[in-house]
């Protein structure tokens, strides 16, 4: 059966809808998106997060443990130390529009 359509694509169920807003509850604390634009060049410990974002290690952790709940963050661990990756790089095409869209709409 083929959905209804409306002038942006296909019109999503109640069910897509929610997982939307799920996903983007990630984005709901400026931190998160600040430990994200950091890990765009390649993964990162905490500590090297921490000193980017200018956090306590602390937070950045809490907030890690957020962000790989959400699927947008892996972990990979080394010895002793554990390094933090984007697990889907699409995610910075999601970002790009947002800060686009955030940024047209101030400006206006």
């Amino acid at each position: 059966m083929e959905r209804e359509a409306d002038r942006y694509g296909i019109k999503p169920t109640r069910a897509e809808c929610r997982e939307v807003a799920d996903f983007l509850q990630g984005f709901s604390n400026p931190v998160r998106v600040e430990i994200m634009c950091s890990l765009r060049d390649g993964e990162k410990s905490v500590g090297d997060i921490a000193g980017r974002v200018g956090a306590k290690q602390s937070n950045i952790s809490q907030q890690l443990q957020i962000l790989m709940a959400k699927g947008y963050v892996a972990k990979r661990r080394e010895e002793r130390n554990i390094y933090y990756r984007v697990q889907k790089t699409e995610i910075y095409e999601v970002m790009e529009h947002i800060f686009q869209l955030i940024c047209r709409i101030s400006t206006s």
